[in-house]
């Protein structure tokens, strides 16, 4: 896999954003255990800013801000007067967000949201053109019917963290991913694969190496 981002790096040329990617690692180690500051690969944001240009999207909404990395990815793809607000819950990353966001010039298409994503979710209003959640890790998340019901019909749900559903169904793990999502944790994602293929409400694609991305188009009706 190694081997084959930096292929994909060379092809594709220079991270707009490898500022904020730089900065994850150690801004992850002077802030603690407890935060969770894990950037997607430049690899798969390159994929998903090509999905939100090829629907159109003028309103993205995402679950898991960071440092804003991703998000910047998203708001440099919105339809012209777009916006992505992108929650977190700390205020420190909302802070960073929100700065890099002006030093980038994209401080008009992105903007933070600082909480708990499911008392946030709770507190928007919708439709959304495409979710971006980047917050579950494991289980079903407890805000999952929230943030369906905020898609539009026609929409799209991109889902994040699907390298653990290949390693729930291997049993090749990069490492032991009980320490952060518990033991069941292979069962736990396994399960809420089968929960979103299930749901009738939504077409589910998986796309593995090396996106790793769950997408979910929202039926009409």
């Amino acid at each position: 896999m190694a081997d084959l981002d930096a292929y994909l790096s060379d092809l594709y040329g220079d991270d707009p954003f490898a500022e904020v990617y730089s900065a994850c690692e150690p801004h992850r180690e002077e802030h603690g255990e407890e935060c969770g500051v894990y950037p997607a690969s430049p690899q798969k944001m390159r994929l998903l800013r090509t999905l939100v240009r090829a629907t159109g999207a003028g309103r993205v909404l995402e679950i898991g801000g960071g440092l804003g990395y991703s998000a910047l990815w998203l708001a440099d793809a919105v339809a012209s007067g777009g916006r992505v607000e992108t929650i977190d819950r700390s205020r420190a990353h909302c802070d960073l967000i929100e700065a890099y966001a002006r030093n980038y010039g994209l401080d008009n298409n992105l903007g933070a949201i600082c909480g708990e994503g499911i008392d946030v979710l709770a507190s928007l209003t919708g439709p959304f053109d495409v979710v971006h959640d980047d917050g579950w890790f494991g289980e079903q998340p407890a805000y999952y019917d929230r943030m369906v019901d905020l898609i539009k019909p026609g929409g799209l749900l991109i889902l994040a963290n699907c390298f653990l559903l290949e390693q729930a169904i291997t049993g090749d793990l990069t490492m032991d991913w009980a320490q952060f999502a518990g033991p069941d944790w292979a069962q736990n994602v396994k399960a809420y694969a089968a929960n979103l293929a299930a749901d009738p409400r939504l077409d589910v694609s998986f796309v593995m190496r090396p996106a790793w991305v769950g997408l979910a188009w929202k039926r009409n009706g």
